[in-house]
């Protein structure tokens, strides 16, 4: 089966690419379905989309489970997560005391202690450039969802926002694909990127160099990269 051997049946990185657009692809097309079928209150269309809906986001979720762990970005997030964990174990009581206040900073602290490690987030401008845009489209669609569109209901709005953030996708993908760059180390970078983001509100531990070293290693080494 595909998701059991997605690198082996599609042993080139032109097919990896262009196989994982085709599954985004469907379920774009698959949600369409589903919203045009809750609009015709067809029953049976409905319940066979969810279906379909499901195994293609099950298909997805394995092949990007299967790339994360291939490529170590699983690896790399668990070590982050264990680090904000026990940075919010030993932060709790000051939080329950004092409030937000020791959280807010905590985090100046572990954005100015790994000031060095977040340069190398600039070698990879379009992919900022990628999740930046998703944030705005994000923000907006919701502000625009609270506020009322005359003569757009909200699963109009959730339909176009995804349609919009597929866009952008595809042409990172695209881009990345034309670049030479292998999808490992493009799935490595999405999933990194707004994980180390948020880490570096919680993974106050990383202040210590010792551990800091650790998890990003030297100054100047380049953590996003597939590991060699």
């Amino acid at each position: 089966m595909m998701t059991l051997s997605f690198e082996k049946r599609f042993p080139t990185e032109e097919e990896r690419y262009e196989k994982y657009i085709w599954l985004i692809k469907l379920s774009i097309i698959a949600n369409i379905c589903a919203y045009i079928a809750i609009i015709l209150a067809d029953a049976d269309a409905m319940n066979l989309m969810r279906v379909v809906k499901f195994v293609l986001w099950t298909v997805i979720y394995i092949v990007l489970l299967q790339t994360a762990w291939k490529s170590r970005a699983l690896h790399f997030i668990i070590r982050l997560w264990l680090c904000a964990a026990s940075s919010v174990a030993l932060m709790a009581p000051l939080i329950a005391y004092f409030g937000f206040m020791p959280m807010l900073f905590g985090a100046v602290i572990t954005i100015f202690a790994n000031r060095k490690h977040l340069k190398i987030f600039l070698r990879y401008k379009d992919f900022l450039k990628y999740l930046a845009a998703c944030f705005g489209i994000s923000i907006l669609m919701n502000v625009a969802g609270c506020v009322g569109v005359p003569g757009i209901d909200n699963a109009t709005l959730y339909q176009i926002k995804h349609l919009l953030l597929f866009y952008l996708l595809w042409r990172l993908l695209q881009h990345e694909c034309k670049q030479g760059r292998p999808f490992r180390e493009t799935i490595r970078i999405l999933m990194l990127m707004p994980v180390i983001g948020v880490f570096m509100l919680m993974g106050w531990l990383s202040i210590i160099p010792m551990l800091r070293k650790k998890l990003f290693g030297e100054d100047g080494h380049d953590f996003l990269a597939l590991e060699k």
